[in-house]
């Protein structure tokens, strides 16, 4: 499960605990907060254009709204951890658990909204009649509807497992009556929020470049690229965060057999702690700038007016994509 940042007091009478507190809470707070100042504006202009430009929106379109929508909620959480980093928890225990909440639902619909980006192409190029029917407007908003339900379901634990009550001054989401606990949160955690999702996109784009492949007089899509861009840029940023999930898996499963073995793991992470949770703030600000570079070709930046005509490209090579593709399959039969 997603460890949270913990405050850090710091005492005058301990040597080297400026340097501590710096470390552990200075350096993440800033991050945190160069994530805010990008994230906050990036994502709402990208809800913003979508939401004003285009009523008729393409499955793809949709799910760019979606993921942009989930990292801006994430983002609006950020003042609260910054002060937690730097002083300590004030806000209550219901507060504690309904952003721990909060960050849980939207990390889970980000994942699922990629993966079904990854899922879209793959149905675009090789099942393109079939996935007519699922890309329809209903079933758009049936999908978009599931996915913040799963995601919902998935991030209950938090609920169970987020107090300060225990703990004065900390918001913590691992209050744990035993290790039992624990270990089946953090692998469940681990399996639905990395590794079945990294899987399914590992098969998705093996079948998608192969088919690819063999089409004749396919046009590359730039707009590919940038779909792409997002997915691998997703998985690069959670790569770590998994790496230290993993880390107090096997520190878990090794606690009696080795239990020094387990120890000096738990002991190595200790350090990474506040970085651990920072993380997962930092996939939600990338997106805006992969969509600003994208949009450069428009002669601009973050801009409304250049991610309208970027949106609005992604839309038409989706729609033509499927349309091409669905008239080679008819013509096929």
């Amino acid at each position: 499960m997603m460890t949270l940042p913990h405050a850090t007091e710091m005492p005058a009478n301990l040597t080297g605990t400026k340097t501590r507190w710096v470390q552990a809470s200075l350096v993440p707070s800033l991050f945190l907060a160069t994530c805010f100042l990008i994230g906050v504006p990036g994502n709402g202009l990208v809800v913003w254009t979508i939401l004003s430009k285009f009523r008729q929106r393409s499955f793809t379109i949709a799910l760019i709204l979606n993921l942009a929508m989930a990292d801006l909620t994430v983002m609006l959480t950020v003042p609260f951890w910054i002060y937690y980093f730097l002083s300590s928890w004030v806000f209550g225990d219901f507060m504690c658990q309904l952003l721990v909440y909060i960050v849980y639902l939207t990390v889970y619909t980000s994942i699922f909204s990629i993966t079904l980006m990854s899922l879209h192409r793959f149905a675009v190029v090789v099942f393109p009649v079939a996935s007519q029917r699922w890309r329809k407007p209903r079933g758009v908003y049936i999908i978009l509807l599931v996915i913040w339900l799963l995601a919902g379901a998935f991030s209950c634990p938090s609920l169970i497992f987020s107090s300060t009550q225990m703990t004065e001054g900390q918001c913590s989401d691992e209050f744990y009556k035993n290790d039992g606990q624990r270990l089946a949160v953090n692998i469940v955690e681990t399996l639905f929020a990395f590794v079945i999702p990294f899987a399914v996109l590992a098969v998705c784009y093996t079948y998608v470049v192969r088919k690819i492949r063999t089409l004749k007089n396919h046009k590359k899509m730039k707009t590919g690229k940038l779909i792409s861009a997002v997915v691998g840029t997703f998985f690069v940023c959670w790569l770590p965060y998994h790496i230290l999930n993993l880390i107090i898996i096997s520190a878990l499963l090794l606690k009696y057999s080795k239990p020094e073995v387990s120890r000096a793991l738990l002991d190595s992470i200790k350090t990474l702690t506040n970085f651990h949770g920072s993380s997962a703030f930092l996939s939600s600000c990338i997106n805006p700038i992969l969509y600003a570079f994208a949009a450069r070709s428009f002669r601009g930046g973050l801009r409304e007016t250049n991610f309208a005509k970027l949106f609005e490209k992604v839309h038409n090579d989706t729609e033509e994509k499927s349309s091409k593709d669905n008239t080679i399959s008819m013509q096929t039969l």
